[in-house]
């Protein structure tokens, strides 16, 4: 029994100095240690180790204050690569990631709405296969495939339950099939949770521990990170907030209930209101960034569904930030919106429907992961796996 503690305590301790080097890379021994409380000879001894398997590297050194100048360590971002898809639908996008969490290949899908569930999960299948073709040479050096999947799903299992805008895509074991199609270990968890991991590692400070992450998609999600950890609910669903209900009598919306944020605020439902309201025929699929240029252009009914998308979704987030009474929320869509009629209505909304009395002094943030970075999240996601065992839940100081 001891001899299995000290195990776990051994591997605890690798995970810990892996996720600080990780984070503040290039990063000096002493560093590691005020972040982690642990003692110079435990990290001496894990960060051999690491050179060892070749891990981390030597990344110069730091200017002296007096005496020696402290040695840098940096990852190898060679040491071991990550292929993550964003399945967003109608488009996924997928790439490969180094450990130092660069992108060095990339593959977008685009569908059309009307695709069939085997369709989309063979084509998917084809581009993974040539990706890993161009890249045969690290080939053995991938860990693992990450996936972040719109609908619902549980985790756990590795399984896509249903989404809706899909025909067919009912209870698809996607950790399944890839394992046995690529002989890789495979994570499966919800997109928008894997965008707000990648938010929070590229481009937030230490302190930022605490947000709600809005993803404007196809489908309309948000996550929650709370003390630096995304809440998951039981099975990784938490912040599904897209089949939220705000008036019963509502448009119909594709999961089948009425008034859903989605069927105001989605793309498809900016698609379908849009042909309404033209009387168009067009098949196109518009893009939120389609959308916010024809509105740019002057086009009236782009103007009119925009608008009311900004005002549904800034009710949403009121009512979110009465439940989590989050310090920042951040807004993700491939398109800027700071600035814009949509940003402003949405932010009304929100100001005019907060509780005076809720003391929380909210800050409202643009999110700056840039669409070609959306598969980062689930290659970091993979990463996070570096280290399996044992699951911890562990926090740098």
């Amino acid at each position: 029994m001891k001899k299995n503690t000290t195990k776990v305590i051994k591997e605890a301790n690798k995970y810990l100095v892996m996720q600080c080097i990780q984070a503040f890379e290039p990063v000096t021994l002493e560093k590691i240690a005020e972040k982690t409380l642990l003692s110079r000879p435990t990290i001496l001894e894990i960060i051999n180790s690491f050179k060892e398997e070749g891990i981390v590297v030597n990344g110069g050194f730091r200017e002296s204050t007096g005496g020696r100048p402290p040695q840098l360590l940096c990852i190898n971002g060679d040491s071991a690569y990550a292929i993550g898809i964003d399945f967003e639908f109608p488009t996924i996008r997928i790439a490969l990631a180094n450990a130092k969490r660069e992108i060095v290949g990339r593959r977008k899908i685009l569908f059309k709405i009307d695709t069939q569930a085997k369709e989309v999960l063979a084509r998917m299948l084809r581009e993974l296969e040539h990706l890993l073709e161009e890249f045969s040479s690290v080939r053995s050096r991938i860990v693992g495939i990450g996936v972040g999947i719109c609908g619902t799903i549980r985790k756990t299992e590795g399984r896509s339950l249903h989404i809706t805008r899909i025909r067919g895509w009912e209870h698809v074991e996607l950790q399944r099939i890839l394992q046995e199609k690529f002989h890789l270990p495979v994570y499966v968890n919800n997109d928008v949770h894997l965008l707000a991991l990648v938010e929070k590692k590229k481009y937030m400070r230490e302190d930022n521990s605490d947000f709600v992450y809005i993803g404007i998609r196809s489908g309309i999600g948000s996550a929650y990170m709370y003390q630096n950890k995304l809440m998951d609910g039981v099975q990784g669903n938490a912040g599904y907030i897209g089949h939220t209900v705000l008036n019963a009598e509502g448009p119909m919306c594709v999961c089948g209930n009425r008034g859903c944020l989605d069927a105001y605020a989605g793309e498809l439902a900016l698609n379908r209101r849009y042909q309404e309201l033209t009387n168009s025929e067009n098949e196109s699929y518009y893009t939120m960034r389609d959308f916010m240029k024809l509105s740019r252009n002057g086009d009236a009914v782009s103007q009119k569904i925009l608008k009311d998308a900004a005002f549904y979704l800034g009710i949403t987030i009121s009512n979110l930030i009465k439940i989590l009474e989050p310090k920042m929320v951040l807004i993700a869509s491939c398109e800027p919106l700071k600035g814009t009629t949509y940003w402003n209505i949405m932010e009304e909304t929100i100001k005019k429907y907060h509780i005076n009395e809720m003391e929380t002094k909210l800050e409202l943030r643009e999110a700056q992961l840039l669409e070609d970075d959306y598969a980062l999240g689930a290659c970091c996601y993979v990463f996070e796996y570096l280290f399996e065992t044992p699951r911890l839940s562990l926090a740098i100081l």
